[in-house]
């Protein structure tokens, strides 16, 4: 199998089931090999039953189910050890992002890249969020690990399957590893790029991202990564 398409959520009852025909229809229309997969991360709405539903109706279609809310980061490698493709594609499940761009994550795996980031020219979210995304990228991101990327908590990625299994991404002991993904990623010699994806609105559901406890998730998280990765950090700076 060429793709696999992961779609983590939680309480997107109203999205899921658009999402995950809109993702089928671009695999059929271009010819992709793939599926989707539904990694359900404790939600309290009926999003289990729709991911089960969904799962039955179309073979190219599976669900996994965290009996509870684990976070991101564990619903990210839940689907990286369950993916079948040789091209894993993270995606957040909120409608905001555009299936019909996955060919383009595609191709530039196709290219010889071990990493597609999609960054977002025209983020449609609120000012403090932006405002937080950016000073996170700057001071963080490039300041602190020296890795100069426009967008790292965007929700569409694209990993080479091996290359993402090898690269250690085990989110024990942290709150949110998912936000240093690039940062490790770098710093294990992966070969990234950035694409620029069109982003919309959320049509249905809400965020759970509360703004004001971001930044001290960030600087909890980063202070146990520079721990963890301290010589690799140095020497990945040390290169640029």
């Amino acid at each position: 199998m060429k793709c696999s398409t992961v779609l983590v959520l939680k309480n997107e009852e109203g999205n899921i089931g658009p999402l995950t025909e809109d993702i089928l229809a671009v695999y059929k229309e271009k010819g992709i090999d793939g599926e989707v997969l539904l990694v359900n991360d404790g939600s309290t709405d009926r999003s289990g039953e729709i991911c089960d539903q969904l799962a039955k109706d179309h073979p190219q279609v599976r669900a996994f189910h965290h009996e509870r809310n684990l976070g991101r980061s564990f619903a990210v490698q839940t689907g990286f050890r369950e993916a079948q493709g040789d091209v894993v594609i993270v995606m957040d499940s909120d409608r905001q992002y555009e299936p019909g761009q996955i060919p383009l994550f595609l191709s530039k795996i196709e290219e010889g890249y071990d990493v597609v980031n999609g960054w977002r020219p025209d983020r449609k979210d609120t000012f403090i969020r932006r405002f937080i995304s950016r000073t996170y990228n700057r001071f963080i991101i490039k300041g602190n690990l020296g890795l100069d990327i426009k967008d790292q908590n965007s929700g569409f990625k694209a990993f080479r399957r091996d290359k993402a299994l090898a690269m250690g991404f085990d989110p024990e002991g942290y709150i949110g590893l998912h936000r240093f993904i690039l940062p490790l990623a770098a710093l294990k010699g992966l070969k990234i790029i950035e694409v620029p994806v069109v982003h919309y609105d959320r049509p249905s559901g809400r965020s759970y991202i509360k703004f004001y406890t971001i930044p001290f998730i960030v600087l909890r998280d980063l202070s146990k990564f520079r721990k963890d990765h301290r010589e690799e950090i140095n020497a990945y700076k040390g290169k640029r």
